[in-house]
């Protein structure tokens, strides 16, 4: 099912869009909600892969790796 939306785009924006959906043979419209899925796609996929890694995260390793780190002042520009 689809519902219409209006969603206001800068012009330059448009036109790119229009050349993109042209060259794919689609609508712009069609050619948004393309693009729109696959990133909501990937947005899943990347949440997905880091709450599945901060089930394995431990305060241990993080702790084994600060005490491999120098002990000296931060570089310039790092400070807090």
């Amino acid at each position: 099912m689809s519902a219409a939306h209006t969603i206001p785009l800068p012009e330059e924006l448009f036109r790119e869009v229009s050349q993109h959906a042209g060259q794919s043979g689609l609508s712009a419209q069609e050619w948004v909600a393309k693009v729109l899925a696959e990133r909501v796609r990937v947005e899943r996929q990347t949440e997905a892969f880091f709450r599945e890694r901060a089930t394995r995260a431990s305060g241990k390793s993080l702790g084994e790796l600060l005490d491999k780190a120098p002990d000296r002042p931060p570089d310039p520009g790092d400070e807090l």
